[in-house]
């Protein structure tokens, strides 16, 4: 599933430049730390030797704390975001789009995208130029939402991925490993992992959809009661996770 109406790279820059999302107000870094610390266990089993890895959309640099030891990379196309990640990874991390991330031949051992490869308006472009930087039996991850999930399913127009202009493609487990798979990638790995998001998050998200209905307004109440930062675990198969080398 797609996006019909298409969206310029430097369109998109400006949309994530002013874009928020309310569920995530506030510190949530220990929520994404749980599900980042379990992803670079994942890679260090697949490469337990260090090497270079790629982080695109690395957003702040999070996921590349968690890869202590690695010669980590980003690619960022918030500024301000970008911006905090260059404070402590340098010139390592390119501010800009993908499309523009100066090719190197063979050059890394992983990248990785997360929640990203669903903003990319040319996916089949994408997964090419990853192919090229990375090292023969190079690995590639990559995250998105299951658009195929009963959540999904149940929530319709609704579902909180479903989210022009940022996600411009909806994969599900069938279409994101036949993409790898024909863009030159052998997939060994594919799964649904928990998260940890607050209390707040979860209402908000199930929150979705008319203001004016009860649904709306008993979850936007409870979004803000004494409970709202409480952390829960959730695996509703609402996201994919796989790794593939590349042939």
């Amino acid at each position: 599933m797609f996006v019909q109406s298409k969206v310029a790279v430097e369109e998109l820059a400006r949309h994530y430049e002013q874009d928020s999302d309310p569920a995530y107000e506030g510190d949530n870094l220990d929520c994404l730390n749980y599900y980042y610390g379990h992803l670079a266990k994942l890679i260090r089993q697949r490469h337990p030797q260090t090497g270079r890895l790629l982080d695109v959309g690395c957003s702040a640099g999070w996921f590349l704390d968690a890869m202590q030891g690695w010669e980590c990379y980003g690619n960022e196309i918030a500024g301000l975001y970008g911006e905090a990640a260059r404070q402590r990874y340098g010139d390592r991390v390119f501010l800009g789009a993908f499309e523009e991330y100066p090719l190197r031949p063979e050059f890394f051992d992983v990248i990785t995208l997360q929640d990203v490869f669903d903003h990319m308006p040319d996916p089949i472009a994408s997964l090419a130029k990853c192919r090229y930087m990375l090292k023969p039996n190079g690995l590639i991850v990559i995250k998105v939402h299951n658009i195929s999930c009963l959540y999904a399913r149940i929530s319709g127009r609704y579902f909180y991925a479903i989210a022009p202009p940022s996600h411009l493609f909806y994969y599900n487990e069938e279409t994101l490993t036949r993409i790898l798979r024909k863009s030159g990638f052998q997939i060994i790995d594919s799964r649904f992992m928990a998260h940890v998001l607050k209390v707040r998050t979860a209402m908000i998200r199930l929150g979705q959809g008319d203001p004016k209905s009860r649904r709306y307004r008993v979850c936007r109440a409870l979004a803000k009661s004494p409970l709202a930062n409480f952390k829960i675990k959730k695996n509703l198969h609402d996201v994919i996770t796989v790794m593939a080398t590349r042939q």
